[in-house]
C-alpha cells in the first residue's frame, strides 16, 4: 500500500496480477478500479499531483466498485 501526500486521496494499493486499484480517499470511501496498467499506476504514483493524476488516468474512466462508502 502507498501513502501519498494529497488532499484528495489517502493511500493507493495495486495488484499487478489482476490490475486492480484500490483507492482510499481522504473522506472515508473506499473503491476498487478495474483493468488499470501497470503505467498508469506507475504515473500516478510519480505525479507532482496525485488526486490531479488520479482524476485525468483513472475516475471516469475505468470500472469500478465501491467498497465504503464515505462516513
Amino acid at each position: 500500500m502507498a501513502k501519498v501526500d494529497s488532499g484528495y486521496i489517502r493511500s493507493l494499493d495495486y495488484d499487478g496480477g489482476s490490475r486492480i486499484l484500490t483507492v482510499s480517499f481522504r473522506d472515508g470511501c473506499t473503491t476498487k478500479y478495474f483493468s488499470v496498467h501497470p503505467r498508469t499506476y506507475q504515473a500516478i504514483l510519480n505525479a507532482d499531483s496525485h488526486g490531479e493524476a488520479f482524476i485525468r488516468l483513472i475516475r471516469d474512466k475505468h470500472n469500478f466498485k465501491v467498497i465504503k462508502q464515505a462516513a
